[in-house]
């Protein structure tokens, strides 16, 4: 509600341009986030509408992004098509010689965050700020970034139109994002409708 940051780690600000140029080199989209608006080099890419879209965040175009993005940065996401993408993954991996985390969340979406930030080391953090145990906790997820956090929770649970490794991870699959999945979880083991 009072959109606080509790906890934020950012990207090595002498590592920016170097992603900057890796999306060049690798010929991709990219996009990072300030305040509440996404920053990209190019807000027509439809990944990046994507993002956009389920963020509820605009998109504002960087003309030189080396000059313009000189503010703490949480994460780099790196866009394109999902088989491209897997084969940028590893390369990305290889040049940041393991001081960022490098994953794919979706096909089409390459994370770059400061190493060791994921969804549970976050949960992690907010158990700590609200007392809650972490067996009192349920999370909901579909992507690979959720991972973590579905393996970290008291409840895991997997939305039905989630990637099969975040279906296998889970404790509960429930329903669909489009079919009110989460409403469904908090009806069921919170509100015990």
């Amino acid at each position: 509600k009072t959109k606080e940051v509790i906890y934020q780690r950012t990207i090595p600000s002498e590592m920016v341009p170097e992603l900057i140029d890796l999306a060049k080199q690798y010929q991709v989209d990219f996009l990072t986030y300030e305040g509440e608006r996404i920053l990209s080099n190019n807000p027509n890419n439809p990944y990046v509408k994507i993002e956009a879209k389920i963020n509820h965040m605009p998109v504002e175009r960087i003309e030189n992004p080396k000059e313009a993005i000189v503010f703490p940065v949480p994460k780099i996401l790196m866009v394109g098509e999902g088989s491209y993408m897997a084969t940028v993954e590893p390369k990305v991996q290889e040049a940041t010689h393991g001081l960022l985390s490098v994953y794919r969340s979706e096909p089409f979406f390459l994370e770059i965050m400061p190493k060791g930030v994921d969804k549970a080391a976050s949960l992690e953090r907010l158990l700590e700020c609200t007392g809650i145990k972490r067996e009192e906790m349920i999370a909901c997820g579909d992507g690979f970034n959720d991972l973590s956090m579905i393996q970290f929770a008291g409840l895991g649970v997997a939305m039905e139109n989630a990637q099969p490794l975040v279906k296998q991870s889970a404790d509960f699959i429930t329903t669909s994002n489009d079919e009110d999945g989460v409403a469904k979880v908090v009806e069921q083991f919170i509100l015990n409708i």
